[in-house]
């Protein structure tokens, strides 16, 4: 005979981890897969340093676009 605490694990917690529990662990390698590709093309291929340069770029016309209209006019 099963003991009431088998019974109640049987009934509540087996019907939401029994299969979810499977995929829920495949997810998260395959995210943990997705990352770990996304951080090594990040980091090896320059991209860091691309992303940078884009940025600092950005700042400096948008620096010079606020001085310019800045300006009074006469």
């Amino acid at each position: 005979m099963m003991s009431l605490a088998s019974q109640m694990y049987d009934y509540y917690v087996k019907p939401y981890f029994g299969e979810k529990g499977q995929d829920l662990v495949e997810y998260a390698l395959l995210l943990a897969i997705i990352v770990a590709i996304g951080w090594l093309i990040y980091n090896q291929i320059g991209l860091k340093e691309s992303i940078k340069t884009i940025f600092e770029n950005a700042s400096q016309v948008t620096s010079s676009a606020a001085g310019v209209s800045n300006k009074p006019t006469t």
